[in-house]
């Protein structure tokens, strides 16, 4: 019996409706009080926690439960004692502002990172929408400047687990995000809206409210632009879709969010036996709720006075469950500054652009516009914590990060025939020189560079070509280019292909130790 079902069955009739599975493929009943996770990680509820009011432990469960489907079973069991360390410590049976300034105080600086590193629990905890975490703790959490486990450091914006996304993290987020695509793993509906998340930074509350006639296309003086009217959300007075603030879009963005309405309005057109007119038409949800329309169908609803409404749309609490929740159980992508998988959620995606405009400098104004924001007040938080967001990669870190990030997805080969297409000339992939680096592992028609062939997963490196020279020229050119501008991020633009390629060296010369040859 495998572990799965070695697991599964210990879990009785009634408690196979909370059946959940960890990162690493272990069955567990979320309401049981001991949790096998993987080999080595083992979560057992203490009297403390059980002890808890019945609508906070339910929701520390439900919560602890989407870190194991989506982390390492080491982070999640972190997470847990450092939360069972907050209930010994605090004897409290509630989560509120007060009670965690206290326990703030009685940590002192050299302790308080404990509350640094359970902060992003809480606050996944509250944007997951499971009871027991308010708006006001959160609110108190984001505010606070807390000294890290390295002392003096300030961890604001900077927490792996909950700040803003690294640029190699948002890379590495997007291979995922297209391979599960291509792959088939996900749908084109959830690939739309981690996209849309991530290029609009905007609340899952606005994203369900929009509709077909939203999305625009204009051309201006011969050029084509594209656009999404966004609806706005915590506007006072203001109801479903009473406001609205344009956003500027790709044409990418723009094919993959109308190919999406195609599928969305057919589906409404199926579901209600009939042909919408274009008026209509404009009106059918962009995220849709399928099983809804079904219902409202059989109970006699009229399309024509529901489109205008918001009941066919998705919650927001099902697009962050149904859709954001897919894919980050889902995605394998390493974050290069713990070596596990990134932790992802609809917030970190709107973290990542305030702090990236701050980090260049943007004032708060306009770090609010971006957010669609009202008050400025709550941006100040991007231009105040820039410092230390960027890790540079010299030769050093790089050799070190390389182990982590998993930048390089395909597998080295020591002769041609050992790839994919065996003696196939046209599968050889030369450099600048003219040197055979490596064997494309497919037969898709390609018009990248060499350079993108180490961040993709069909490239199949040959185990003797000049790596490491080209590593080396990759650092000299990162250099050149610092020097030639000043800016850290500008130098960087190449970070995920050296890692990809100190990667490759890495495997090279583990390959030819095992040989014998180094």
């Amino acid at each position: 019996m495998n572990r799965e079902k070695e697991a599964s069955s210990r879990v009785t009739k009634k408690s196979k409706l909370t059946l959940c599975v960890s990162k690493d493929g272990y069955s567990f009943d979320k309401n049981a009080d001991n949790w096998m996770l993987n080999k080595d990680s083992n979560i057992t509820f203490q009297k403390e926690i059980l002890a808890l009011d019945g609508r906070i432990i339910k929701g520390f469960r439900s919560t602890l439960a989407r870190y194991a489907e989506e982390l390492s079973a080491h982070h999640t069991s972190n997470m847990y004692f450092q939360f069972q360390r907050f209930v010994r410590d605090t004897e409290c049976n509630k989560i509120d502002v007060p009670t965690l300034l206290n326990w703030k105080a009685a940590l002192g600086k050299d302790h308080e990172w404990y509350l640094g590193a359970l902060r992003g629990f809480l606050i996944s905890w509250f944007d997951y929408g499971y009871d027991g975490i308010t708006r006001e703790t959160v609110e108190l959490l984001e505010s606070l400047r807390l000294a890290g486990n390295e002392k003096g450091v300030a961890i604001a914006n900077r927490c792996p687990y909950s700040g803003a996304f690294t640029e190699n993290e948002v890379l590495a987020i997007n291979d995922e995000l297209n391979r599960l695509l291509r792959d088939e793993y996900i749908s084109l509906e959830c690939y739309a809206y981690v996209s849309l998340t991530q290029a609009s930074a905007r609340r899952p509350i606005q994203l369900r409210q929009l509709k077909a006639g939203d999305l625009l296309q204009n051309t201006i003086q011969g050029v084509r632009l594209y656009s999404l009217n966004i609806p706005r959300s915590k506007q006072r007075g203001i109801g479903f879709r009473g406001a609205f603030n344009r956003l500027d879009i790709t044409e990418d963005l723009y094919l993959i969010l109308r190919n999406l309405l195609d599928i969305q309005i057919a589906a409404v057109e199926s579901i209600f036996k009939l042909t919408l007119d274009e008026k209509h038409k404009s009106k059918v949800p962009l995220f849709l709720d399928v099983s809804y329309c079904r219902h409202l169908f059989s109970s006699g609803a009229s399309i024509t006075e529901i489109l205008d409404l918001d009941v066919m749309h998705l919650a927001a609490k099902d697009l962050g469950h149904s859709l954001m929740n897919v894919f980050a159980k889902k995605q394998r992508a390493i974050s290069e500054r713990t070596g596990d998988t990134i932790h992802i959620t609809s917030r970190r995606f709107r973290n990542t652009r305030g702090t990236n405009l701050g980090r260049k400098g943007f004032g708060v104004n306009i770090i609010a516009e971006a957010l669609d924001q009202s008050d400025s007040q709550n941006a100040k938080v991007y231009t105040e914590n820039t410092a230390d967001t960027v890790q540079y990669i010299d030769k050093a870190v790089g050799k070190e990060l390389a182990k982590y990030a998993n930048a390089f997805l395909g597998r080295v080969i020591e002769n041609l025939e050992d790839g994919e297409r065996g003696n196939d000339l046209t599968a050889q992939i030369p450099n600048d020189n003219n040197e055979a680096i490596g064997a494309c592992g497919t037969n898709d028609f390609c018009v990248n560079g060499y350079e993108s062939c180490y961040v993709c997963h069909k490239f199949r490196p040959l185990l003797d070509a000049p790596h490491e020279q080209f590593l080396e020229n990759l650092y000299k050119e990162k250099e050149q280019r610092l020097k030639n501008t000043g800016s850290v991020q500008y130098a960087s633009v190449k970070d995920r292909l050296i890692l990809a390629v100190e990667q490759v060296v890495s495997m090279c010369q583990e390959i030819k130790v095992t040989k014998g040859e180094a």
